[in-house]
């Protein structure tokens, strides 16, 4: 006989069978594994674009090209928070030799001068213009210029080169012969002597030239002598694409040159035409700065960072090197986020590359 409870309770329940439990975890364990699991696509853009995150300095880059673009798009916006607008005068904040008042060119943070507003960069001599508006529109101007021109250039260059490589034959010689004589033109040269002739035919009775009309002269003088390079990268790749399957396809179903070239040959060929499209621009950007530089390209009161270079440097032995180095600095810093992003572009498209 077995003892009687002495607490009068129920006997414990045995504990639960761990092994079986072991068991069923095993067996769903199995069965998960049986289980195909679901493989998602991915287009070479969004490969290229996984890349591109990944690079530190590809998103460097684009945090300053943003700043920039940004401050060019809003620059009406900011200079109606701001209250001042980048031509006002204020001969006030200046002394008797033209200098801006206080130190290192005018710099104020308070309203309590004789403009009665703040100047976070200080201001231009002789003019008393603002240096942070003059910034913030100079900007618009290198982006607007820069973008359209490198658009039009890409353009022109796409075009014939998918032209010349497709086609070849006499087409392509005769092309190519164009090509070699246009890149025979000194491009700072050629710019320097037309654009002055063609703002002549475009004054008016005064010779005043409008400022659209003179960014209008630099964009197509920018087109006309900057796609050479684009049409030989892209003749280059259109003889390797012309033979393949997908296009011996299209032709023997009847498709024409046209759809061929521009439906079939134009999408395989978007990696290089980003990559050139991206260094092209601050190339653009450092030539349109260099021409005004020089005197030939937007004049006052346009705001534009290589005329203000221009005009700071019979100020830099008085000590006003904010003037010089405001529009020094934003070009620096814009021509090259430019080309660490095309370099970066330029890995991320790259298949082979092991970044």
């Amino acid at each position: 006989m077995s003892e009687p409870n002495p607490r009068g309770t129920e006997p414990a329940a045995p504990a639960a069978d761990s092994s079986a439990v072991g068991v069923l975890d095993v067996a769903a364990t199995e069965e998960s594994a049986k289980t195909p699991k679901a493989i998602i696509g991915r287009s070479p853009g969004q490969l290229a674009w996984s890349r591109l995150r990944r690079d530190r300095t590809a998103r460097g880059s684009i945090w300053v090209l943003g700043f920039f673009i940004l401050i060019a798009i809003l620059a009406p916006l900011i200079e109606k928070i701001y209250g001042l607008g980048p031509t006002v005068n204020s001969p006030d904040l200046l002394d008797n030799n033209g200098l801006p008042l206080g130190y290192f060119g005018g710099i104020d943070f308070s309203t309590n001068n004789p403009s009665g507003h703040i100047h976070i960069l200080g201001v231009m001599p002789q003019t008393g213009w603002d240096l942070f508006m003059q910034f913030v529109y100079g900007a618009r101007t290198s982006l607007i210029v820069a973008s359209l021109a490198a658009i039009l250039s890409v353009a022109i260059g796409v075009v014939l080169g998918i032209v010349a490589g497709y086609l070849g034959g006499w087409v392509d010689q005769v092309l190519n012969w164009f090509f070699d004589y246009m890149l025979a033109f000194p491009f700072v040269l050629m710019a320097i002597a037309i654009i002055p002739i063609v703002n002549t035919h475009l004054a008016d009775s005064s010779g005043y030239v409008s400022a659209p009309e003179r960014m209008l002269t630099i964009i197509v003088v920018f087109s006309v002598f900057g796609w050479m390079s684009t049409a030989r990268l892209v003749r280059g790749q259109v003889i390797s694409l012309r033979e393949r399957e997908y296009v011996e396809a299209a032709r023997a179903a009847g498709a024409g040159r046209g759809h061929i070239m521009f439906k079939q040959i134009l999408p395989n060929l978007w990696a290089p035409i980003l990559v050139t499209f991206s260094l092209a621009l601050p190339a653009t950007v450092t030539a349109e700065a260099a021409l005004s530089f020089l005197g030939i390209g937007v004049e006052q009161p346009t705001p534009d960072w290589g005329r203000m270079i221009n005009h700071s440097i019979g100020y830099m032995q008085s000590g006003d090197l904010a003037y010089l180095i405001i529009p020094g600095v934003s070009i620096w810093a814009l021509v090259l986020a430019f080309n660490l992003f095309g370099d970066s572009m330029r890995d991320a498209l790259d298949p082979k590359s092991n970044r």
